[in-house]
């Protein structure tokens, strides 16, 4: 019997600690229609024996290069081997052809689930699928991980990458050099992994595929790119990909009900992404906007309902939003521009009645306030 349902239902940390505990054997699926991506982990008897992102790049050969324990030809040579018997892992062709021993290819192994369900932890959105395989129980397992050891270190990297961002968003940001300035005279002063990591930045490549290229980890690539941004060395700008018209419409129906359900912060970091994503959009500044102000930032709510009616300078609902969060902020003379154009714009209705109101209230109070200037 299959265990399935959308994320936003049960988190994807809920989803693993559950099959661990019923120590399930079988296949997890996880789905991302917004980042266009998908994850595969096997399980056996509650146990991650193998983890694999459809869009990542950290295949288990570049590790195995990487760390010097294999050359390009002895790789071209397993591959068709395993184009020859396609139902035989990659792992242990190696293992049988004699190129890699098994202590090290479990290391490998080991760091390569846990990055993907690192990665996988910090997916708010998608559908999950668990079904039960008895067979898998009966392949060759290389190497194991335990779910609880994953959950523990995978939310104090969550936790610390959220003090992060404000530098370096996420592991799909893209990282560049920062323009020279006049002052770049002084000899960079850097340790060996921040020379490593600078030798990569090429404003290209996201942090995901420059840990894997590296070999490590995006978060501890993250940490140091967070170093070389706050240095001024290196600039991070996050990658948006624009979305088809109908996942965008079940986007925006997300983020309301995660609004209705009270998930201020997962609502808002899902509008932040459609707006970023679509910035000719006045619809999805206005939904930021109601999110941010729904968390109590009625300044950014301000600017993200200014960028909607710059956007659409007839849009009613824009200046409606406006009026309100400026007058929540003090800026009557901005609330109050925002409100005559919606009283306009607006045909008769509850909103058009509350907002003259507001407009006569916010007259009044404007000319008080500049009479006892």
């Amino acid at each position: 019997m299959a265990i399935e349902g959308p994320l936003r239902e049960l988190g994807i940390q809920d989803v693993l600690q559950l099959l661990e505990l019923a120590q399930k054997t079988g296949v997890l699926t996880v789905r991302s229609e917004r980042l266009n991506d998908e994850a595969i982990v096997h399980f056996s008897k509650g146990e991650i024996v193998f983890a694999v992102r459809r869009r990542s790049t950290r295949r288990l050969g570049q590790l195995l290069i990487r760390a010097g324990k294999l050359t390009r030809g002895d790789l071209d040579r397993a591959l068709d081997k395993q184009r020859s018997d396609p139902t035989k892992r990659l792992a242990e062709i190696f293992v049988d052809m004699g190129l890699v021993n098994e202590e090290e290819l479990a290391r490998q192994l080991r760091f390569q689930m846990e990055e993907t369900v690192y990665e996988l932890m910090s997916w708010e959105e998608g559908y999950f699928k668990f079904e039960e395989r008895g067979e898998i129980a009966k392949q060759r397992l290389l190497a194991r991980v335990r779910v609880d050891s994953l959950l523990m270190e995978g939310a104090r990297r969550l936790d610390e990458w959220s003090r992060l961002e404000s530098r370096v968003p996420s592991p799909e940001a893209i990282p560049a050099l920062a323009p020279a300035t006049e002052r770049d005279v002084t000899p960079l002063d850097l340790s060996s992994e921040e020379w490593e990591v600078l030798a990569e930045v090429d404003g290209e490549r996201d942090i995901r595929q420059i840990a894997a290229d590296l070999g490590r980890s995006s978060f501890d690539v993250g940490k140091i790119l967070f170093g070389l941004v706050a240095a001024g060395i290196v600039q991070v700008q996050e990658r948006h990909l624009r979305m088809p018209e109908e996942q965008l419409r079940r986007s925006i129906i997300e983020v309301r009900d995660l609004l209705v359900a009270g998930q201020i912060e997962r609502a808002r970091k899902l509008a932040a992404d459609l707006e970023s994503a679509h910035p000719d959009r006045p619809d999805l500044a206005v939904l930021n906007g109601r999110v941010l102000a729904a968390q109590g930032r009625l300044r950014a709510a301000s600017e993200a309902f200014a960028r909607a009616v710059a956007l659409d300078p007839l849009s009613a609902e824009a200046h409606y939003e406006l009026g309100f969060s400026a007058a929540r902020t003090g800026d009557f003379d901005r609330a109050v521009k925002a409100w005559e154009t919606f009283v306009r714009l607006s045909p008769n209705g509850d909103q058009r009645e509350l907002a003259s109101s507001a407009l006569s209230a916010a007259r009044t109070l404007s000319q008080a306030i500049e009479k006892a200037q």
